[in-house]
């Protein structure tokens, strides 16, 4: 990896005073870290998780909000060292925005499931594919960066309570991203600390972004967070200076959280993505058990829309809280954008009993606004179940039961689905959601080129990878 040519970035020793703070900790552990230090599992699934991180990004091209960012990008930020997917160049702060955007934005990445909260993980790959490429890191920097980035988040996810205090799961990104993105660009471990304390005292965001109704925002405010990290990791790289008591000083994160951090940095190992779970459908995290039910039980027994009086979905108390009408607001039946839509397990059920499938043109507006699926959805009832919910997240337990006209009953119960830890996607789990999420925005010939890069990340280059990223084309409509 490359090292710091400025002469005035200042030292790597502790400032501040008796025991390290948390974010001194942390950023050790981040200076420290090894391809080495990664096991033959996580050597394995890396690759899985980036290629699905492409294809999410990829399947963004041309959306609304997207081509704004696009248009953003290009206006206050159009040339640079950076290159982006589908072509020009910016800064690598605006070049983070950019591909963070893209991953997040259609919904279908990866994440990581904690007992009350969650995030998502593949948020860090927009920043650590920029940084990775910036310096010039071989394709294994990259692997390591998104190994890093993926276990800082998942365990603040895991030590603290961020979402149940009010604060978005993007919060968390303040600590990954500069954390990542410091250990790619050479910076020793007190600029690492300074520019974590600097983005997490300055970049937090809040849970309403995933209250009902939701907005764009939704799929987006992790875009700013890496604005916001990159920015501050790039200062930090100049000299400038942060809170490094962050967490634990006067009014810092503890103070905010009612709890204390304290996160055990110096034997944690960089398995992240080992642990983190890939959607089967584009659907929000927790419904995705509820939805493979669904799709299940109709594959058995053939089931006539016109025919059903009531669905009922019995799910975990988490997956009734984010998408069945709990602790983040009534869906209602007023269901009319892709935000909405994706998060509203009445929707999803219906669409899924009526399609077969939950991709993203199922959330087309056309699709959404259909009278069938806007009249089924109506039937509608979810629940959580105390005994799903103890099981949770180890598995995601879901039982559909649909009621017909004729008094029959129809059932199906599933424990979990493909893409848990429990059930890590293959290889060409992975390819399959990629040819079909990247289908109309790629020509075969650079479609198999990006597959086998990311395949051979560990022997390539990153600048490799991101040369094809660059030669896919935006849609004309944008």
């Amino acid at each position: 990896m490359a090292g710091n040519s400025n002469p005035n970035s200042g030292s790597g020793a502790r400032t501040s005073v008796g025991r390290p703070t948390q974010v001194e900790r942390l950023a050790a552990y981040a200076y420290r870290a090894q391809f080495g230090d990664l096991s033959p599992e996580s050597v394995r699934q890396l690759p899985i998780h980036i290629l699905d991180s492409l294809a999410c990004s990829i399947a963004a091209l041309g959306a609304p909000p997207i081509n704004a960012f696009r248009e953003q990008v290009q206006d206050f930020a159009g040339t640079g060292p950076s290159s982006l997917i589908a072509g020009g160049s910016s800064n690598p702060v605006y070049a983070a925005f950019w591909h963070t955007a893209l991953v997040r934005y259609v919904d279908f990445m990866d994440n990581f499931l904690a007992p009350t909260e969650t995030c998502h993980t593949a948020d860090n790959f927009g920043s650590v594919l920029t940084a990775a490429e910036y310096v010039g890191a071989s394709g294994r920097d990259l692997m390591l960066g998104v190994a890093l980035s993926y276990t800082v988040q998942s365990r603040f996810v895991d030590h603290a309570n961020f979402m149940t205090r009010g604060f978005d799961h993007t919060t968390q990104l303040a600590f990954s991203i500069p954390a990542a993105a410091g250990k790619l660009l050479g910076m020793s471990e007190g600029q690492i600390a300074h520019g974590i304390a600097m983005a997490a005292s300055s970049d937090a965001s809040f849970a309403v972004i995933r209250a009902k109704p939701l907005s764009q925002w939704k799929g987006l405010a992790s875009a700013q967070s890496a604005l916001g990290s990159m920015n501050a990791i790039f200062l930090a790289r100049r000299g400038v200076q942060g809170p490094l008591a962050v967490i634990e000083g006067t009014n810092g994160i503890d103070n905010l959280l009612h709890r204390q951090i304290d996160i055990d940095w110096e034997h944690e190992g960089y398995e992240g993505v080992v642990t983190s779970t890939i959607k089967k459908y584009n659907a929000m995290i927790h419904t995705q058990s509820a939805v493979h039910c669904m799709i299940e039980l109709i594959r058995q027994q053939a089931i006539h829309p016109d025919d059903v009086i009531s669905i009922e979905a019995d799910v975990t108390q988490i997956t009734f809280d984010f998408a069945g009408g709990g602790l983040y607001g009534p869906v209602g039946d007023n269901i009319t954008t892709k935000e909405q839509a994706d998060h509203s397990l009445p929707y999803l059920l219906a669409v899924a009993l009526l399609d077969g499938s939950v991709m993203p043109a199922q959330f087309a507006p056309d699709r959404i606004n259909r009278a069938d699926v806007q009249q089924l959805l109506r039937k509608v009832v979810t629940r959580p179940n105390p005994d799903y919910t103890r099981e949770y997240p180890v598995q995601m337990p879901a039982k559909i039961t649909v009621r017909l006209k004729d008094g029959t009953v129809r059932t199906h119960t599933v424990e979990d689905f493909p893409g848990m830890p429990s059930r890590p996607f293959s290889w060409q789990q992975a390819v399959d959601k990629f040819d079909n999420l990247v289908d109309g925005h790629l020509d075969r010939t650079l479609s198999d080129e990006i597959k086998d890069a990311v395949q051979s990340l560990a022997t390539i280059q990153t600048r490799d990878l991101t040369n094809l990223l660059g030669a896919i084309l935006y849609p004309a409509s944008g």
